[in-house]
Order: structure tokens, then C-alpha cells, then sequence
């Protein structure tokens, strides 16, 4: 039975709507073994984000059942308006069904997913606007300098071999940057010396970006790359060539451009804090203020004609054989 009418029948409603979102999707089920130290780091990867965000960007955190600790955690940055929402799941339903269903659900144009072990330094969000800006085919942005991405999902470099230069990576990265990410997953020195010392593709004559990117940070055009998305669920819960697919290869096919930046302005912490890097880190952050400005600045973008129209198994079999060649190292 009803009696009266809902009152918010034919209410317009005024949403205040930003044009950008950041969704981190984190999985803690405990303190024990690997994820000891984890919600420390978590934390501090919070914190840094609301230090260097402005109020046209968003937040979601997607707890993957994570401990009653974390999740209580989250509901508090919800509960002071510190982040616009918080996603409970009961079950860990992996890394990329998260933030491929917040993604979907956001009305933001322009998407950053972050790993929940992220440092966000000061200006990580005027580099990412200034990318997009600067560069009218980029589509996907990572603040970190990437330069062993560029041959992962990469048919983009048949169109536009042409228009990138070759670099020495000592001549666009600082060493330090790339040796940080390197140790933060446990790789040695040696792996850093071999990429300083190795070629890179960039674009831009005064900005060098580079040509590829990775995903532990990074921002997304939302609408073209969800077109080519999967609508099947993943069954990997992180990483499992989960990336590849709901992220890497839908995106390669809107023929627009990955880049990352020379510079390090997201920092990969891993899962065991450096608290006396952390806490340099934060303070360094202390009275840091980003200038306003908006993202809907920017035009829209869609995919390219040429990957509607061009197969895209087929660009990746002339993309390999030019490789075989080695007109494309």
C-alpha cells in the first residue's frame, strides 16, 4: 500500500559533478607475513593523495575484504567527506572486477587507478593534466618514467614510428628515479644500470615523454578504452595477465598513445614502509597547495579512425615483424 506521493518526485537534482577520479582498490585481510607493514603503507598513501589533490578530483577506495582494521579505516575518510566513496566488498572479487566496475559507475572522464602502496608527490596531478594537454593523442599517463613499457601493447608505434625520436635513457631519466621503482618490487641495481644505459622512445621536443607506461599508477581517457573492454568478469585476483586484458590491450586498441614522465612524481612503496623516507616525504608536503584548474579543460577524445577500421591482430603482426627485423627494437 502507498499513501501520498514520494516527495522527491520530479525533484531536479544538482550534482556537483568533478572531472577527474582517483580509485584505489585495496586488499589487507590481516597484519601477518607479507601484509604486515601493509596498512602503514597504506596509509601513508592516503595521506599523501589528499595532501596533493584539488577538489575537482574525486576518491573511491574498494576495500577487497580487507581486515575490520582497514575497513573501519576507510569508512572514516568517508565519514569526514575526505573521499567521495567507499566500496565494501564481502569477498576479494580481484583487483581489476573493482576498478573496472567503479570505472563504469564514475562519470569522470579522466581515471587514475592506483595501487593502495602509492607515494603522491607535489605536482603528480598538474604533470598528468599537462601530459594530456601537451599531447592531443594521449590516452594513457603514468607520473613515473617507464622505459621497458613501450613494446607492451604497442601497436600504436606502426601509425606513428615516424613522429617518436630515440633517446638515451640517461639523457631523459634521473637514475635515482628509476632505481627506487626497481627496488620498491624487489629488482636489483643491475636492472636499472642496463635501462639507464639502453635507448628510449619519446615524444615532445622540450618535454621528452616517454613512449609506454606502466599501471601502478596511472590515468585513463575512460570512455574510449571502455568500449573495448571485456564484459566477462576476470578470474585472476591481481596481476595473472589481468592487466593485459582489462587494461593493456583494450586501451591499445583505441590507437591512442601510453606515455609516462621523464621525472618520478608517484613514488611505488612496496609492502614494507621506509619510514624515514615517508616521513621526509609527507613533510615536504606540509604546506603544498596545487593551483586549481580542471580537466574538463581538455577535449574529448574518442578511439582513432584507423583502430576502427584497421584490424587489430593485424597491426600487431606488422608491429612483430618489424620487431623480427629489428626496425623496432
Amino acid at each position: 500500500m502507498r499513501i501520498g506521493s514520494n516527495p522527491n518526485n520530479h525533484k531536479k537534482i544538482d550534482v556537483a559533478l568533478t572531472s577527474h577520479r582517483v580509485i584505489i582498490p585495496v586488499y589487507i585481510p590481516n597484519a601477518e607475513g607479507y601484509f604486515a607493514d601493509a596498512f602503514n603503507v597504506f596509509k601513508v598513501c592516503i595521506t599523501s593523495l589528499l595532501k596533493t589533490i584539488t577538489t575537482d578530483t574525486a576518491v573511491s577506495i574498494i576495500s577487497n575484504a580487507s581486515s575490520q582494521e582497514v575497513n573501519q579505516y576507510i569508512f572514516e575518510l568517508w565519514e569526514a567527506k575526505k573521499i567521495d566513496r567507499a566500496v565494501f566488498n564481502k569477498e576479494n572479487v580481484g583487483k581489476m572486477n573493482a576498478i573496472i566496475t567503479e570505472t563504469r559507475a564514475s562519470f569522470e572522464e579522466f581515471i587514475t587507478y592506483s595501487d593502495a602502496d602509492v607515494f603522491f608527490d607535489k605536482g603528480w596531478l598538474q604533470q598528468t593534466y599537462s601530459m594530456f594537454k601537451n599531447v592531443d593523442k594521449a590516452g594513457f599517463v603514468s607520473m613515473n618514467p617507464t622505459p621497458s613499457h613501450y613494446s607492451h601493447a604497442d601497436s600504436t608505434l606502426l601509425r606513428n614510428l615516424l613522429l617518436f625520436k630515440k633517446r638515451k635513457t640517461n639523457q631523459v631519466c634521473s637514475y635515482e628515479d628509476l632505481a627506487h621503482f626497481h627496488k620498491s618490487i624487489g629488482k636489483a641495481a643491475a636492472h636499472t644500470d642496463a635501462l639507464f644505459n639502453s635507448t628510449v622512445l619519446c615524444v615532445g621536443s622540450s618535454h621528452h615523454y616517454i613512449i609506454g607506461a606502466g599501471h601502478f599508477c596511472c590515468t585513463i581517457r575512460k570512455t574510449p578504452t571502455l568500449k573495448y573492454v571485456p564484459k566477462d568478469y576476470s578470474t585472476v585476483g591481481v596481476s595473472g595477465g589481468s592487466e593485459t586484458v582489462y587494461l593493456d590491450t583494450p586501451f591499445d586498441k583505441t590507437g591512442l598513445w601510453r606515455l609516462s614522465s621523464p621525472k618520478a612524481y608517484v613514488w611505488h612503496m612496496g609492502n614494507v614502509l621506509e619510514k624515514e623516507w615517508s616521513d621526509e616525504k609527507l613533510e615536504g608536503l606540509e604546506n603544498f597547495q596545487e593551483a586549481a584548474f580542471t580537466f574538463s579543460d581538455l577535449p574529448f577524445k574518442t578511439a582513432t579512425f584507423s583502430s576502427a577500421v584497421v584490424p587489430y591482430f593485424l597491426k600487431n603482426k606488422v608491429v612483430s615483424l618489424l620487431k623480427k627485423v629489428k626496425i623496432i627494437s
